[in-house]
């Protein structure tokens, strides 16, 4: 099984919101294909990768470096011996050739595109969705027959925030949703307390709201924020503080009692080691939200959740941030404890797959073949218009 081709494009966000960090006018993603030479059906199996939200696209880096990287190795490099079919584990020791230790950047996202495409490609040519891959390989054959979702919106919009803010929250709530995560410190104090009680008297009863800081809090503001969350019960606080100042993650979960969520800006098995080595965190309690795309991939990931069962925490415990469908299949199929979703089923990089439901909070993999993008018509739009 050959790589015939790699093809990337940039594609915009745009979107009219921001969170306490960034904007998403002006935010750009990565969408990539690998065409293969494995049929199946009668059409090219070709691995389709979108970006994880919150960075910007990485073409230079995927044009200049690892793109050819890839296209330029020998067949026996990437292949499975024993079956002939693509082997992405084989493909990323390839793309990360002569790249030194440290210094994550920009380049773990770009090999986390990548490496989902070409997990893509591989469970297509498998003939099985990607979930049931991972699971078999990596994970005894068990997978989940549902994953525990959340919805995750509540940006800082020019509209009217309380009432625009509780008509999304009501609306993923009769949507099936039960947890509904919002972005906080933002703005003012008073603010976002007004907008907290806002989201909470739209879940109603049954329903949870978790917050999100977006790692903007500092030693100075951080105890007020807290302070005033203890009012409420919160799912939970998810990054109150740069998530590499482990002494003040660490002050933070001393004085919070609720749950804290973090990680989704560490990228290597290293910084997740950091973490639960000097964080502070709570294996009873706390979240680790570190991003499978964002983090070189499955491959590396790998290594994060052997890192934190060798820690004593359980893998239940790791809910990755992305809300795409590649995250969600990696969730399915290495039992971990819940995934995120973005609600709009609009967006492109977010959702689920077309006519699929949420029931209590929870929801079936399916049996679409590889990821899941053809069952999601704006998607394919995107990922079909770089093959033809």
């Amino acid at each position: 099984m050959r790589i015939l081709e790699i093809r990337e494009t940039t594609i915009p966000v745009a979107a009219t919101m921001s969170n306490a960090a960034i904007g998403f006018d002006e935010m750009t993603a990565s969408a990539v294909a690998v065409r293969t030479d494995r049929r199946v059906g009668g059409a090219p199996a070709i691995g389709y990768a979108l970006d994880s939200v919150g960075r910007y696209a990485h073409g230079g880096l995927l044009r200049e470096r690892f793109i050819p990287r890839l296209e330029s190795a020998e067949e026996a490099e990437i292949v499975d011996p024993e079956t002939g079919l693509l082997d992405p584990v084989r493909a990323w020791s390839v793309l990360m050739r002569n790249e030194k230790p440290g210094g994550h950047g920009e380049r773990s996202a770009a090999v986390g595109v990548l490496d989902a495409a070409l997990w893509d490609a591989a469970a297509k040519a498998a003939g099985v969705p990607l979930w049931r891959l991972l699971a078999d390989r990596f994970n005894n054959g068990e997978a989940d027959g549902s994953v525990e979702i959340y919805a995750s919106g509540g940006h800082y919009r020019p509209e009217n925030q309380g009432e625009a803010l509780a008509r999304e929250v009501q609306d993923c709530m009769a949507r099936g949703f039960r947890t509904f995560k919002m972005k906080i410190a933002g703005a003012a104090l008073d603010i976002d307390r007004a907008r907290i009680e806002a989201a909470i008297d739209a879940a109603g009863e049954g329903g949870r709201i978790a917050v999100d800081a977006n790692a903007v809090l500092d030693r100075e503001n951080w105890p007020r924020m807290a302070a005033m969350l203890e009012d409420y019960d919160l799912a939970w606080f998810e990054e109150p503080c740069d998530p590499l100042d482990f002494d003040l993650t660490r002050e933070i979960a001393a004085a919070y009692p609720g749950p804290l969520g973090t990680g989704e800006n560490l990228f290597s098995a290293a910084d997740a080691r950091n973490l639960l080595r000097y964080g502070g965190l709570r294996e009873d309690r706390d979240l680790l939200q570190f991003d499978v795309s964002l983090s070189y991939g499955i491959p590396e990931y790998l290594r994060i959740v052997a890192a934190v069962e060798k820690a004593g925490w359980s893998r239940r415990r790791m809910v990755p941030h992305a809300g795409h469908l590649f995250a969600f299949n990696v969730v399915a199929g290495l039992g971990l404890g819940g995934h995120e979703i973005a609600p709009d089923a609009s967006l492109v990089l977010g959702g689920l797959p077309d006519g699929w439901t949420v029931a209590e909070g929870r929801v079936a993999p399916g049996d679409l073949p590889g990821v899941g993008f053809e069952g999601k018509a704006n998607a394919m739009d995107v990922l079909g218009a770089l093959t033809g």
